[in-house]
């Protein structure tokens, strides 16, 4: 037996050594640098919900998972907290967590509590800046007891005033302690430079949430909640006409009603350089720098987002990472991004950084913007780039639930039905001519917002000479 076993091994290695392209060749593709590695060409189409419906008006997308007996379904509400009122700053997040909390027409919100807990079911609702959003996650067999109390939560919102006390006072703690975080400062204040006199820059006061009552919350949700404003998403183990059979039933004692949402204008582009400093005795400065962008609809929407990628997005890669990190060891945390939206996109770069060295770090963000103009992205660096946001796309697709997300926000956002079907075509049909365009015409850090968190007495040189600086009063909130 042994023998055998030393006269097969004895053969493998022959044919391994002599055989053309045997073991040298199979060494020298495993100590191929991962970059250099050659793959065939990715052959994905993305999975399709179906879409239905209700009698009421209200949209559904489908997915039947039979994998794990369980289902999720999510909502999607056109409403957000640019609808606030100016002087109720706050409003809409307020109505979203009272919502959750505050119990249903003839469920209080105890019951709901137990059963939820009971059943290890979760319901949950959240408000965002242009949207709101639900979700229910249960056992399949759990569903049908689970589906009435989120659809009453979602209907006949019972707005208890006890939770809308503890709400409110949850609000005004975390307005409190919001210049505890110099990040978070950061992303506060450019947005409010940013969107400045747009509701999108509105921020809570102590003030506007203690204003908030009741019968604010009641009017929101009776001006912005109706079947034709709502988005269903429903994933998992179920029969398509079993389960629209079933949201039918539930929600059919709601009314088909047709509003007309409030326009709100897009914000405007900054006309010149603005800098903004908030100061906070700490030993390291924030940086965020950047202005409006292009929206996801515009022509130049994919390649502005290759060229974000080889910028600053796409990790240690790119170009801020490996000149302001890696070469000069001046931040550990320091990038770009980009989000297109529906009618204005937004493009900015952050870095965190000792404060001796605020000043070049600054300078080098706007050299190293500006940069892309003049040195276009490389050939090897476009290459990289497309293949990484076509695989990080198929990976978006890695749930039934993720899927039905797709398609709901995609008809929420007014997309091309054949958006996410063209996506890698897309990306891949970006030239270097089309990035060193882009680069020359939508990338403007001479007219950007700058805000800048941090200590000026450690700064190398002051910030007055970038240009005239806005200082920021981090004021306690009483």
């Amino acid at each position: 037996m042994r023998r055998r076993t030393l006269r097969f091994f004895f053969i493998l290695f022959l044919l391994t050594a002599f055989l053309p392209g045997g073991a040298s060749s199979q060494e020298d593709e495993l100590l191929k640098h991962p970059r250099d590695m050659k793959f065939p060409p990715l052959s994905f189409q993305p999975p399709k919900a179906s879409r239905t419906v209700l009698d009421n008006g209200m949209v559904v997308y489908l997915l039947e998972n039979p994998e794990l007996p369980l289902i999720r379904l999510s909502a999607l509400i056109r409403t957000g907290s640019i609808q606030d009122p100016p002087n109720r700053s706050g409003l809409a997040r307020v109505t979203a967590a009272v919502m959750r909390n505050g119990g249903a027409e003839g469920r209080p919100f105890k019951e709901i509590n137990e059963t939820l807990e009971n059943l290890a079911a979760e319901v949950e609702f959240s408000m965002g800046t242009e949207s709101a959003s639900g979700y229910l996650f249960a056992r399949k067999e759990d569903f049908a007891r689970v589906l009435p109390i989120f659809a009453d939560l979602l209907m006949w919102p019972a707005f208890d005033s006890e939770q809308l006390d503890l709400v409110k006072k949850a609000e005004i703690e975390a307005i409190r302690r919001q210049n505890d975080n110099p990040e978070e400062i950061a992303y506060r204040e450019f947005r409010r430079a940013l969107y400045r006199g747009n509701p999108r820059g509105q921020i809570p006061t102590v003030e506007t949430i203690e204003k908030i009552q009741r019968e604010d919350l009641i009017v929101f949700h009776r001006r912005f909640f109706h079947p034709t404003t709502i988005y269903l998403g429903v994933s998992g183990d179920f029969k398509k006409e079993e389960m629209t059979a079933a949201l039918e039933r539930t929600f059919g004692t709601w009314d088909r009603s047709f509003i007309e949402i409030p326009s709100i204008a897009f914000p405007s582009p900054q006309e010149e350089k603005a800098i903004f400093y908030a100061p906070k005795d700490i030993p390291s400065s924030t940086i965020l720098l950047g202005h409006v962008s292009l929206p996801q609809k515009h022509p130049d929407y994919f390649s502005f987002k290759i060229l974000n990628f080889i910028l600053g997005g796409g990790g240690f890669n790119s170009r801020l990472i490996q000149e302001i990190r890696s070469n000069r060891g001046l931040a550990y945390n320091v990038g770009s991004f980009y989000s297109g939206r529906v009618g204005y996109g937004v493009f900015g770069a952050l870095c965190q950084t000792k404060a001796e060295s605020t000043h070049r770090v600054i300078s080098l963000l706007y050299e190293i913007i500006q940069g892309m103009k003049k040195n276009p992205p490389r050939p090897e660096e476009i290459d990289w780039a497309k293949k990484t946001l076509i695989n990080q796309f198929i990976f978006s697709f890695s749930s039934s639930a993720a899927v039905v997300g797709q398609q709901m926000r995609l008809e929420y956002d007014g997309l091309p039905e054949d958006y996410l079907e063209k996506y890698q075509e897309r990306v891949a049909a970006v030239t270097a001519e089309d990035l060193q365009r882009v680069a020359r015409e939508h990338l403007h850090p001479g007219k950007s917002v700058l805000v800048v968190v941090g200590k000026e007495e450690g700064f190398e040189k002051p910030l007055s000479s970038f240009g005239a600086v806005n200082r920021i009063e981090l004021k306690s909130a009483p």
